[in-house]
């Protein structure tokens, strides 16, 4: 019997995923974003608009996947992300610039 390691753990209706940053560990669910998520665990990250449009929120994207609900009118560079609009899709590690 082959077994394989999950690390999205899942709730009845919610998936949590795991967020490392440097030697931190939060958990997040796909139903906010994630800079609403980091701030509710006491982690605060440069922001301005909230919305996709300024690109301030960017954060480099070590490994893992994220989405977003609506296409960001700022550019996004490959390996980042902008927190402020992006929605966790599976463990990630994050790190600031």
């Amino acid at each position: 019997m082959t077994s394989t390691y999950n690390p999205t753990i899942q709730t009845k209706d919610t998936v949590v995923h795991r967020v490392l940053l440097g030697k931190k560990q939060i958990l997040v669910t796909e139903e906010e974003s994630l800079l609403v998520q980091l701030e509710r665990a006491g982690i605060h990250i440069e922001y301005q608009c909230r919305e996709g449009y300024c690109s301030s929120c960017s954060i480099k994207l070590l490994w893992g996947n994220v989405s977003y609900p609506f296409e960001p009118l700022a550019w996004v560079q490959s390996g980042y992300l902008l927190a402020c609009c992006a929605i966790v899709k599976s463990d990630i590690e994050i790190q600031f610039l």
